[in-house]
């Protein structure tokens, strides 16, 4: 570090000039005596070339400053290093900004060394250049000298020496303490304390401590301003323990003892999930839900297809069995089951990570959506102390944009099922028959939902599953004619959905018995939550028909020049306060027996059902089993002409007859037939 950066052109013009003063003094003259001439006034060149006195005096160095960690100032550097600081000054006494200032020493490399490989830096706008050294031998106790030069604009000035000497640091602990000397089980607390220089007492910084520990973990540290600060977690410790402090620069060490209460002064654990609070979307719950699930569903949105954020923070709590947070102690979070572009901690990390309770048992984790669509989302967290306490946490979804009330449909692909078989003894077989519910979710835009979950509750029946995940605007169950079969034959099937938007206001609830009002041990979502919802009916009906009474005289009227119309109405049970039709998809025929050719004429027959005519009518895959949408009080009256029939017949006279055929589909196909006489 001993060596010049100063510029070529200057050392040439030095050597130009010496040249010229030797010259003229070989010549002689005068009185004899050897005279150096001065040098021609050459001026300041516009380029700079010209190096004159005056351009000289224009770069000005200060004295060196040196001073230590503590910012004292001091002739002695140590392995903790001490800062040396000039101002350059024009001739005018004002700082020059961005001068190019080297610093030099004739110390060996190998005993000290700049902040930099050059010792070279520029002046700030103060004009102030700085450099930290710091001594690299703990054998080289020696003195030297430290110079500053500065260059600006081709001129170069060198400051003042500065001796200074080489020191081995004799690095202190002061005041070192643990905040608890006694832990509960799988308990932390923290270790403080000062690294002082033994000469000057000064505290010291950017001084490395290590620690080791004979059970649990703590991690090493640096000192600042104020000391240092670290945390010792007992883990699955117990009993006297000795964490050990160590000045890594002089390897001073201090013993600091710790005991670990045992085990089983500890008591039970559990730990609950939180749903996590945004600005947006508040939740409304903090008291946990146990294992399984967290509080409230926690849905964040997928990146560029959701109104929802795609960041999202979900909570876990320790406590104790008395109902007292777990403060200050571990937790493994990591992920069970997720999108491969999902990811939580920090951007992009899927890997396990461990988080610090905070005085109320709480630890907090950020969770990050990708593009990806996904229910089923899976965290498990696990308390590092005690590995049995450990629970796994679902109902987390990435989800698409925000479904609206009026974008939620529910349509079955048939709504009357074939649930029983009756036979001539009046004796019910139960059947099994199925249809498919299709749930279509839009936004405000009309445009279709991906990633929201629709949660089905129903009155009969079995459903496939009780929840299904709207992808590409849909998704399906099925309800199956098994398990339970209401009197009335009508099954009342609820369909709600998470909606934070608060699309609802009012309670969400399974109308069993259609009154619009919520009763006695009717089903009833959580009322904290918002949600936007949709019910509809259906029928499990006979694959006997009920005809009404008009019919069961089995007589028509008889009219040889014209037509006649006989009504009736044909249900899949015995009439109640709302009626259901026959299974869907039934055909109903109807075919005329000529049995008197009277005057010629032929009798013919046709069946009219809600302005469809023919020989052979099929029940509709969905016929009217009029409910509100939502749960709510309606005047509005079932539309039953789809269950109502009208047999039209010409030219039919006494003795003709007309044979009403009713098949009901496969798989559970039963035919029934029903002879009418002309009177």
């Amino acid at each position: 570090m001993s060596y010049s950066s100063r510029p070529l052109s200057s050392k040439l013009f030095q050597l130009t000039a010496l040249t010229l003063a030797l010259t003229l003094a070989g010549c002689g003259g005068g009185d004899g005596t050897d005279v150096v001439a001065p040098a021609p006034d050459l001026e300041v060149q516009p380029d700079g070339s010209g190096n004159t006195d005056s351009a000289i005096r224009a770069v000005n160095v200060s004295p060196i400053t040196l001073t230590d960690s503590s910012g004292s100032p001091t002739r002695i550097i140590t392995s903790t290093g001490a800062t040396a600081s000039v101002k350059i000054t024009d001739a005018e006494n004002q700082p020059i900004s961005s001068a190019l200032v080297t610093f030099n020493t004739d110390a060996p490399m190998s005993s000290v060394k700049f902040a930099n490989t050059n010792g070279t830096v520029l002046t700030n706008a103060n004009g102030i250049a700085t450099m930290k050294l710091s001594a690299i031998s703990a054998t080289d106790t020696g003195s030297y000298v430290l110079t500053a030069t500065a260059n600006y604009n081709d001129t170069e000035r060198q400051g003042a020496s500065y001796f200074y000497s080489l020191q081995e640091a004799n690095l202190i602990f002061d005041k070192v303490k643990v905040d608890e000397n006694t832990l509960p089980y799988g308990g932390s607390t923290d270790i403080t304390g000062l690294v002082k220089d033994s000469a000057s007492l000064e505290s010291q910084r950017g001084i490395e401590i290590g620690f080791e520990a004979s059970c649990g973990s703590v991690s090493d540290t640096t000192t600042n301003i104020l000391g240092f600060r670290t945390t010792y977690n007992a883990e699955t410790c117990e009993g006297p323990q000795t964490v050990v402090a160590t000045i890594k620069e002089n390897n001073t060490s201090i013993r600091l003892p710790i005991t670990v209460n045992q085990s089983t002064n500890l008591g039970a654990l559990s730990i609950k999930c939180i749903s996590g609070d945004t600005p947006q979307f508040p939740d409304s719950s903090a008291d946990g839900s146990g294992a399984d699930q967290c509080a409230n569903a926690v849905p964040i949105g997928a990146i560029n297809q959701s109104d929802r954020p795609s960041q999202r923070t979900v909570e876990f709590v320790v406590s104790k069995n008395d109902g007292q947070p777990f403060a200050y102690e571990s937790v493994k979070v990591e992920l069970l089951n997720a999108p491969n572009d999902f990811s939580f901690g920090s951007m992009s990390n899927r890997a396990p990570k461990t988080y610090k309770t905070n005085s109320e048992g709480v630890i907090k984790v950020p969770l990050y959506a990708g593009t990806e669509i996904d229910s089923g989302i899976k965290l498990r967290a696990t308390l590092i102390s005690r590995a049995d306490v450990t629970a796994t946490f679902s109902n987390i979804s990435v989800v698409g944009n925000t479904p609206t009330q009026g974008g939620f449909e529910l349509i079955a692909s048939k709504n009357v099922l074939a649930a029983t078989s009756t036979d001539d003894s009046q004796q019910q077989t139960r059947l099994n028959d199925a249809t498919k519910i299709n749930v279509t979710l839009r936004d405000s835009n009309g445009q279709f939902i991906n990633g929201s979950t629709v949660h089905f509750v129903t009155e009969g029946g079995t459903l496939s599953s009780n929840t299904c995940m709207v992808r590409n605007g849909g998704c399906s169950v099925t309800l199956s004619t098994k398990g339970v079969l209401p009197d009335d034959r009508r099954i009342t099937i609820l369909a709600y959905s998470d909606n934070e938007d608060g699309a609802s206001s009012s309670e969400v609830f399974l109308d069993e018995n259609e009154n619009g009002k919520l009763d006695n041990n009717e089903f009833v979502v959580d009322s904290t939550s918002k949600y936007i919802f949709k019910q509809i009916i259906m029928g499990f009906a006979d694959t006997t028909p009920v005809f009404t009474k008009s019919m069961e005289g089995d007589v028509l009227t008889a009219n040889v020049k014209g037509t006649s119309q006989y009504k009736f109405k044909m249900l899949g049970t015995s009439s109640q306060t709302k009626n259901i039709s026959m299974p869907s998809g039934t055909k109903v025929s109807v075919n005329a027996i000529d049995n008197t050719r009277a005057n010629e004429a032929t009798c013919n027959a046709q069946l009219i059902s809600k302005g469809n005519i023919g020989t052979t009518l099929v029940v509709p895959d969905i016929v009217d089993l009029y409910t509100p949408d939502k749960p709510s009080l309606t005047t509005k009256k079932q539309d039953d002409s789809d269950k109502t029939y009208v047999i039209r017949t010409q030219q039919c006279a006494k003795g003709d007859k007309v044979s009403l055929i009713v098949t009901t589909p496969a798989p559970n196909r039963k035919v029934t037939t029903k002879e009418l006489e002309f009177k």
